[in-house]
């Protein structure tokens, strides 16, 4: 499985100015169309098929997991974001995985040490695997957003 992932919070450590990754209108019209042309396709009750067309006319039928992943990326990028694809079994190191929390090395590692993020030794390195990090993300951001949802009612 792969995971789509935008990038402006990972960056912003890096570089405070989260720049936009589609840069001029056209472009971004561009992927706007295929963002809404994607999420018609993969949307309807009957699913249809997509095909890609190089430029001698070969068509090749594109598999729906990657209509989805096209889809998500596309729609990402139509808002101005960056995006990236990892795979899940993509290891990182803490900072890396630090970046994709928007937390402090030093955190992943406490993280790790008390067993709320699994994780493997190589040496004196750890590694992480990217589908547990965005778990770990996933049910904070969960648990963030529950006790506001609650609160409406």
């Amino acid at each position: 499985m792969l995971h789509i992932l935008s990038m402006t919070a990972a960056r912003a450590s890096e570089n405070r100015k989260s720049r936009k990754i589609v840069r001029h209108g056209g472009e971004r019209i561009a992927v706007t169309r295929l963002a809404g042309l994607l999420n018609a396709v993969r949307g309807g009750k009957q699913r249809q098929t997509m095909q890609i067309v190089d430029e001698t006319g070969h068509r090749m039928e594109l598999p729906a997991s990657l209509a989805d992943v096209m889809a998500q990326a596309a729609a990402l990028m139509a808002e101005g974001r960056r995006v990236s694809i990892v795979a899940d079994d993509d290891m990182m190191t803490t900072q890396r995985a630090a970046e994709r929390l928007n937390v402090s090395r030093q955190y992943v590692v406490r993280l790790v040490d008390r067993g709320d993020l699994p994780a493997v030794k190589v040496g004196s390195h750890r590694r992480l695997r990217a589908a547990d990090v965005e778990a770990y993300k996933a049910g904070v951001m969960l648990i963030a957003i529950e006790p506001w949802m609650n609160w409406r009612r």
